[in-house]
């Protein structure tokens, strides 16, 4: 029983046909996402279906950039993909795929394709933060994927660490550092940029690149205060900056978090790219799969 993951971000749909062991068969990125039109968006995701796996799957596990809802929806302001908001998911691609669907936040897919073939393989309480339109985590505590009461567990992205201000909405983390973001309405970062800024300089790219580190180095550092944590693992595209950028987050981990609850957190990079979420969504499966 073959299974079919994708991944449908804000700007890209990513898709990965693999075994239930975890044998990649096949895999493809197609620009498609949030900003075209409902019924163009689910052309490309049976078209790029039909090509990957030839029908050959016999079920499908999608993330989402956003919220599910209890009902399988997903609202407008909670997600970067406005053309999937308000339609029952799982029921409507089924359809479109002619095969049993499961959906769920891209970020917990991301952590579960990482714990089942990736960075997290080796610990049972982890972490992955997902760098891209916004800024969202998957949790995997005591060896399990925690979704929470609400199905909401992970909503690092809108945590507000900074104090209220005076006037105007209050920012978000992601508001603040997401490299991402502009089909939100935010300012795009350049993380490229904010790695070469003169950390002495005292420009304006040095005040930035202190603020974002300093803002996901102290969610890190909440994070792994709050749930005692063996390893965060850093996903996204701009992870492809590789180790200048794991250690600009880990140096920004160390200053926020007492060095005696520090117990050794490791920050690593993601091992599977940008399939991680797309093979995360297929091993929603796994269990089913294997039977």
């Amino acid at each position: 029983m073959s299974l079919l993951g994708l991944d449908i971000g804000g700007t890209n749909l990513k898709a990965a046909w693999l075994t239930p062991d975890g044998v990649v068969l096949e895999r493809a990125t197609v620009p498609a996402g949030g900003a075209i039109p409902r019924a163009a968006l689910m052309a490309v995701i049976e078209r790029t279906a039909r090509v990957l796996a030839g029908g050959r799957a016999a079920r499908v596990g999608i993330a989402v950039g956003g919220a599910v809802q209890p009902d399988g929806t997903m609202t407008l302001g909670s997600t970067n993909l406005p053309n999937l908001a308000g339609i029952p998911l799982a029921e409507t691609f089924a359809a479109l795929l002619g095969a049993p669907c499961r959906v769920e936040h891209d970020g917990r897919a991301a952590m579960r394709g990482e714990a089942w073939l990736g960075a997290a393989r080796d610990v049972r309480n982890a972490m992955t933060l997902t760098f891209g339109t916004g800024i969202g985590a998957g949790l995997l505590l005591d060896g399990r994927i925690r979704t929470g009461a609400h199905d909401g567990a992970g909503e690092i992205g809108v945590w507000r660490l900074l104090p209220s201000p005076v006037s105007g909405a209050w920012p978000s983390v992601e508001d603040l550092a997401a490299p991402g973001g502009l089909e939100l309405g935010r300012h795009a970062r350049d993380y490229a940029a904010l790695l070469a800024a003169d950390d002495g300089g005292g420009g304006g790219g040095a005040a930035e690149r202190a603020t974002v580190f300093d803002l996901v180095g102290r969610s890190i550092a909440n994070a792994h205060l709050l749930l005692d944590l063996e390893a965060v693992v850093l996903i996204g595209g701009v992870t492809a900056l590789g180790e200048p950028f794991r250690a600009a987050v880990e140096a920004a981990f160390l200053a926020a978090c007492p060095a005696e609850f520090r117990h050794g957190l490791a920050i690593r990079l993601g091992a599977l790219g940008p399939y991680c979420g797309a093979i995360g969504a297929a091993a929603q499966w796994r269990e089913d799969a294997a039977a």
